[in-house]
């Protein structure tokens, strides 16, 4: 009769990845092959110039980041247990005995949350975090709750990193007695089980005390026990640490808190639990003194053991945090919540446009923008050097200024960027041009505040310069997804038609041609030396000394040559001023004089600004140029008109400057209409409003669009209100795509005047290309109704377009009529029009090098009166409906 001999061998077998107990034994881990280092680290050290040990270089497919920001790694092979040197049979009475320890999954509870625990897990978690507050661990609760409930990522290898200061694993273990033959004692029979789950919960620590605060605190916690059999109670189990360098520079790791139990202790709640920490010195370090480390939790008995691998976890002594020393788990790329509430909305709004709609954002771009930093995007951040951060913070505002005005700062604003200028994906680290970020005046308390809080996040992470990366996430005061900046929409006001007081038609009479100022402008552009010789727009303001602006888009520069052509150098800028002083003229652009510039020049190649109608604004008890201008893009599409609307702007100039903007501030222009075609002031409508005047972005038939705004300051662009008509009654919308058109048949510029307490509308025929026919229509408000006189509203035909036109070239059109009530003198109207040619060639033979005359605006006057017979109920009359 064979005998029993007493052996016991405690082994611990983690088989993560085998359904049953005591599966096919993989090959064991050496020590060294205890990290997990991502290639990512790897690479990173090796950058860095640091020696990586050959451990840390694993070949492995790493799995697409979760979109939480969580990195699982792929699936390790299962570790088997490893013989422990010099361990002797245990013998207890006449009998041997062995126990063997099995780690198998834990299934995942996958819509477990802390809202919905029972009362009795209520309490074992509020237990559980009150013992870890009692141990002097500072953990997250949130992050607690998730470790206990239900570990993201629990089924790979090395668990789920949360963040930086937190990472979880779970398990089950079962604690296998048996009974061995004593004259054989490698073969046993089991006899009892105790099956725990275990649950490893990571922390990471941050202090100033000293380095001694580069540590790494574990909890590993055996509890749900379930005996089955006859399990020996007082068989021992040890729970313990393991560390491992990453590169060979990196100072040694120091495991503690190794805990011995008896598996009566295991089993008990109050005691089921293990406190391991792994400790980094700095050793001869320097900079951020970076240690690169793996961890394991070893579980062994009297005979074998064996190790369950963590992940990886950097230390680091960087003085710039609120901490200066501390260790956090690297395997992962953290997630910024911003929560979005009234302290941080304008920031927010600025990050949600830039991830989702990055188009709209500034600075504009011809390429298409893709910002990074989403977690959708799969480009997080990388925190960058000061250095860096400084180059990132002077490039945002440069471009504010470009695109805001000088003088953006206005009302207590700050530049604001995204991605922020603490990233290597800043606006001038990030990459060439202005695809890759967002920059934009915003109020400078929440910008500030926005910044503390990525500051918080910073420290509290551990976000480490070149080193970490991060994505940013926005959410509501709720914790759902924020869904960005509202804009606004729907009815602002029903419109009001008054009655006109009278409705006697507009007659035009006596007409004069060359009427003046344009005998001073040709004697001006035949003597000037550096002034404008030519230009096309032509729009006029009374400034509040009593000069006159006159405003043009496309301009060229003198002198002329003593023959009076124009030098093929010549110079040539899109905007100008040309101020007339009692009769005396002189030019304003910007740039300087050996260097012209446009008055607004071109933010990026291949765009361009034209101005628009302008006046005379107050904001805030102070007189401004307030100025429409149209941003222009080339289609080189081999067209006559080669361009294409892209945006609307205003500017605003001081009147002691009237060569660069103060102020720059974006329109509405998301429905192609360009605004400023004209423009109706306040001190002029009779109701106290500004009324603005655009047009649709057709190529003929072009239609009038109507926006108003209170007061006289354009740059109030949340209170414009777009006319709409509709059958069901006719409104003014707050949203620029809820209104509609309202007159066909118009210009890119025209004119709204008031006259005879009525408007008129003073405008070139679009309804065919080219046409040069200047026509009228009136109304009784400054939005109409407008209507005409059938057969008697045209003021003039422009005699020089076309081949039978004055110049008797097909090349030549004349275009842009509109009144000038500067120059109002009683009944006695001024309107000018543009005269250009198509023929664009830089040559001496070129139409706007051998003859000026071509290119500068004409100007005539008129009679405007009352008609004696025919009124607004005569069958002559139209209204357009």
């Amino acid at each position: 009769m064979r005998r029993s001999f007493p052996l016991l061998t405690v082994a611990v077998l983690i088989a993560l990845f085998s359904p049953a107990v005591g599966g096919a034994a993989n090959p064991a881990p050496q020590p060294q092959q205890l990290s997990v280092a991502h290639e990512s680290a790897v690479e990173g050290a090796e950058q860095r110039g640091e020696p990586v040990a050959k451990s840390a270089k694993k070949d492995k497919a790493h799995e697409v980041r979760a979109a939480t920001g969580t990195k699982p790694v792929p699936t390790e092979p299962a570790p088997t247990e490893q013989a422990i040197e010099g361990a002797k049979p245990w013998r207890h009475g006449n009998k041997y005995y062995s126990s063997r320890v099995v780690v198998s999954p834990e299934p995942r509870k996958v819509s477990a949350t802390v809202q919905t625990e029972t009362k009795s897990e209520a309490e074992e978690r509020t237990d559980y975090v009150a013992k870890l507050r009692a141990r002097s661990f500072d953990r997250d609760a949130e992050a607690v709750a998730t470790c206990w409930y239900d570990t993201p990522g629990a089924d790979a290898g090395d668990g789920a990193v949360l963040d930086h200061m937190n990472w979880c694993k779970v398990a089950r273990v079962t604690y296998v007695s048996e009974e061995c033959d004593s004259s054989n004692p490698t073969s046993c029979t089991p006899v009892g089980t105790v099956d725990f789950r275990a649950r490893f919960i990571g922390s990471g620590n941050q202090g100033n005390a000293s380095a001694a605060e580069r540590k790494l605190s574990i909890t590993v916690v055996l509890d749900d026990p379930k005996p089955s059999g006859a399990p020996r109670m007082t068989d021992p189990m040890t729970v313990a640490g393991v560390c491992d360098t990453v590169t060979s520079t990196t100072p040694a790791c120091t495991p503690g808190g190794t805990t011995s139990k008896t598996l009566q202790a295991w089993m008990t709640p109050a005691t089921g639990t293990a406190w391991l920490t792994f400790t980094s010195s700095e050793g001869s370090l320097t900079g951020d003194k970076l240690g690169f480390y793996g961890f394991g939790t070893k579980f062994s008995g009297n005979k074998s053991s064996v190790t369950e691998s963590g992940t990886l976890f950097r230390c680091d002594s960087a003085t710039y945090l609120d901490y200066h020393y501390g260790c956090v788990f690297k395997d992962v790329d953290d997630v910024f919540t911003l929560t979005v509430d009234s302290e941080v909305k304008e920031s927010a709004d600025l990050i949600w446009t830039a991830q989702h709609r990055p188009n709209e954002t500034f600075p504009i771009s011809e390429e298409s923008k893709s910002i990074p930093g989403s977690v959708a995007s799969r480009h997080p951040l990388r925190r960058t050097t000061a250095a860096n951060q400084e180059g990132n913070r002077n490039e945002s505002i440069k471009q504010c200024k470009i695109f805001f005005g000088q003088k953006y700062s206005r009302g207590g604003r700050d530049c604001d960027e995204y991605p922020y200028a603490s990233t290597v994906e800043g606006s001038k680290t990030g990459a060439v041009g202005t695809a890759h970020y967002a920059a934009q005046p915003l109020n400078a308390a929440q910008n500030q505040k926005a910044g503390n809080r990525l500051n918080v996040f910073f420290n509290d992470q551990r976000i480490l310069r070149e080193e970490d990366s991060f994505y940013v996430k926005l959410v509501d005061v709720a914790g759902n997804d924020y869904a960005g900046p509202t804009k606004p929409s729907g009815v602002a006001t029903p419109v009001t038609y008054p009655q006109c007081q009278s409705s006697a038609l507009p007659d035009v009479q006596s007409i004069q041609t060359q009427a003046p100022p344009v005998d001073r402008f040709l004697n001006y552009a035949k003597t000037t030396p550096d002034g404008w010789t030519g230009g096309d727009s032509t729009y006029s303001v009374k400034l509040p000394d009593g000069r006159i602006a006159y405003l043009f888009s496309d301009t060229f520069l003198g002198p002329l040559n003593s023959d009076g052509t124009r030098p093929t150098s010549a110079k040539f800028v899109n905007s100008s001023i040309v101020i007339d002083n009692n009769g005396t003229l002189s030019t304003i652009t910007g740039g300087t004089k050996s260097n012209p510039k446009a008055l607004m020049p071109p933010a990026i190649d291949n765009r361009w600004y034209w101005l628009g109608d302008a006046m005379i604004a107050n904001v805030g008890g102070t007189s401004y140029l307030q100025v429409m201008f149209q941003e222009y893009r080339g289609t080189h599409d081999g067209s006559a008109l080669p361009f294409a609307f892209a945006r609307n702007v205003v500017a605003t100039f001081s009147l002691d400057d009237l060569s660069t903007p103060i102020w720059i501030d974006p329109l509405p222009s998301g429905i192609g209409v360009a605004w400023g075609s004209a423009l109706l002031p306040a001190s002029r409508s009779g109701d106290g409003y500004t009324y603005i005047y655009g047009v649709s972005n057709d190529r003929t038939n072009k239609k009038m669009h109507i926006a108003r705004v209170k007061g006289s300051d354009l740059t109030k662009v949340d209170d414009w209100q777009f006319l709409r008509t509709d059958v069901t009654g006719d409104n003014w919308m707050r949203a620029e795509s809820q209104g509609d058109t309202i007159v066909p048949g118009v210009a890119n510029e025209y004119s709204v005047t008031p006259w005879n307490n009525q408007f008129v509308v003073i405008s070139q025929d679009s309804t065919e290309a080219f046409s040069n026919k200047i026509r009228i229509w009136s109304g009784c408000s400054a939005y109409g109704p407008f209507g005409y006189w059938v057969d008697h509203d045209e003021v003039y035909r422009m005699p020089e377009t076309g081949p039978w036109g004055s110049y008797g070239d097909p090349n030549i059109f004349a275009y842009n009529p509109h009144a000038h009530p500067v120059l109002q003198a009683g009944d006695r109207w001024t309107l000018s029009y543009n005269v250009n040619s198509f023929d664009s060639s830089v040559s001496s033979t070129g139409t706007h090098y051998r003859d000026p005359s071509v290119y500068k605006p004409r100007f005539i006057s008129f009679r405007l009166v009352p008609s004696s017979t025919v009124t607004r109920s005569s069958k002559q009359f139209q209204l357009i409906e």
